[in-house]
């Protein structure tokens, strides 16, 4: 008689595991921030203990005056120092006073009501996994009244450096047409005494801020903007490519070039803000708002990407290897040895050929075998945009991934890169913005593949906008 083999047991995501069994462990400190209840911005910590002394904690940024819970991070399972050394840093820049468990869940649970009543759902992380790491909100956890709004009781936005100018122009619409005029206060341009913690742009990133030409080029005419942005994007011709980059290197040493990259990014807002329609863009945004609730970027989906049936029959160490910088080759190699034929082979092999006729025939003949395959769906719908025949409601987060919670790194870019392709393929200048919009850099600065690609889409909102100015 054959000895049973033992099961090994199943690893948990990070993420999984917060929304599994972070309830389970005790509560080992919380911490909020000096002055939030007279700011009414609040910094909350939670974190809880496991049995090795490890600390998983999560961060939540929560404005209590209209937006709710902005925004929020989470680390798993590191060494007690490190935790401490977050705390201290975050000390540093806000004040950070020990509290009870009790006044941190209220704060946070106070300032999600208040938001949702009056139109603002709580970041897409809170949603998926660091509300798993507050305790259910039951009768057992004591209320305390917690106050929400301005001080005359009206929703208070305050613009922080989290929402751009596009952004505070979206809130207060979304303002105006659930509450009406006078019915809710604003500040624009006012600070966030959370900068330093949230922001990490470097000084010189592409991303900066474009303001400081703002205001140069926001009392011109539209003409005038127009010739002057045909004018300094003429050495961009060949503005971008999949890797990100511009053909014409841009020399970051150069204050010139520096200068005149800002004034290309300031009429580049200003110009798609005249040429997009508002409503449009909005509409594209809180569309992927709503699926993003649902779905979670990591690493930790890889097997579902590769096709495996059984989350078991993947390693740290298939990981390790798969995300090393290898050749296509070397991937089909090692995942015909480990696994046998699955369709993300299908995929590499698909992927680097030239021919259109013979892509179109591989890609038809892998998707009867596979038909539920993220990747291969999408290799065949950048034919169809080719040929103009995709429609847009197959790029839908549940038409290409089906259930899934969990999606890789590289299948979001290729899905984005979709939708990139199929908004510049129809110059669709409204969705190329909401693309824009939807894709915050901070929110993927852990993943090098994503970052890649929203270069890939900075620089390409401006080449589509130089060819549809040069066409119209």
């Amino acid at each position: 008689m054959k000895k049973k083999q033992k099961q090994s047991p199943q690893i948990l995501s990070p993420e999984n595991y917060i929304r599994q069994r972070a309830r389970n462990l005790p509560i080992f400190k919380c911490f909020v921030n000096d002055g939030w209840d007279e700011q009414g911005l609040a910094h909350v910590t939670i974190s809880r203990k496991h049995v090795n002394g490890n600390i998983t904690y999560c961060s939540y940024l929560v404005d209590l005056k209209c937006l709710g819970i902005k925004d929020t991070l989470y680390q798993f399972n590191v060494p007690e120092y490190e935790f401490d050394e977050y705390k201290d840093k975050l000390d540093d820049n806000l004040g950070m006073i020990e509290s009870e468990y009790n006044l941190g869940h209220n704060i946070i649970h106070a300032g999600w009501e208040y938001a949702e009543e009056i139109g603002f759902e709580p970041h897409k992380d809170f949603l998926s996994i660091t509300q798993y790491m507050l305790e259910e909100d039951s009768d057992k956890i004591p209320l305390i009244d917690i106050h929400c709004g301005g001080e005359n009781g009206k929703p208070l936005f305050v613009q922080g450096p989290l929402e751009d100018d596009t952004m505070a122009g979206m809130i207060m619409n979304r303002l105006e047409k659930t509450l009406g005029a006078g019915n809710y206060d604003y500040v624009l341009g006012g600070g966030d005494p959370f900068d330093d913690s949230y922001d990490n742009d470097d000084d010189n990133d592409i991303w900066d801020n474009e303001d400081d030409f703002f205001d140069e080029y926001s009392g011109n005419s539209y003409k005038e903007n127009v010739a002057i942005f045909l004018e300094l994007t003429q050495y961009l011709e060949n503005v971008a490519s999949e890797d990100g980059m511009f053909e014409n290197d841009r020399d970051d040493e150069d204050p010139d070039e520096e200068e005149k990259f800002k004034r290309i990014g300031a009429l580049t807002n200003l110009l798609y803000d005249d040429l997009t329609d508002f409503k449009e863009v909005n509409r594209w945004v809180t569309k992927w708002n709503k699926e993003a609730r649902d779905y979670t970027i990591t690493n930790a989906a890889y097997w579902q990407m590769l096709g495996l049936q059984n989350e078991n029959d993947f390693t740290y160490e298939d990981l390790s290897y798969l995300t090393k910088d290898a050749n296509e080759a070397k991937l089909s190699e090692y995942i015909r040895e480990r696994w046998g034929e699955l369709p993300y082979v299908d995929f590499l092999e698909i992927d680097i050929l030239d021919d259109p006729s013979e892509k179109k025939a591989r890609i038809k003949r892998a998707l009867k075998q596979y038909p539920d395959h993220a990747l291969l769906k999408l290799e065949d719908m950048a034919i169809k945009i080719q040929d103009d025949k995709l429609k847009k409601t197959e790029l839908s987060f549940k038409s290409l991934f089906g259930e899934r919670k969990e999606i890789t790194p590289y299948e979001y870019v290729m899905w984005q890169m979709t939708w990139l392709d199929y908004f510049a393929s129809n110059y669709d200048l409204s969705g190329m913005e909401a693309l824009f919009l939807f894709n915050d850099p901070e929110n993927y600065t852990e993943y090098p593949q994503v970052t890649m690609f929203l270069s890939a889409l900075y620089a390409m909102r401006i080449s589509v906008l130089r060819i549809f100015l040069l066409e119209s």
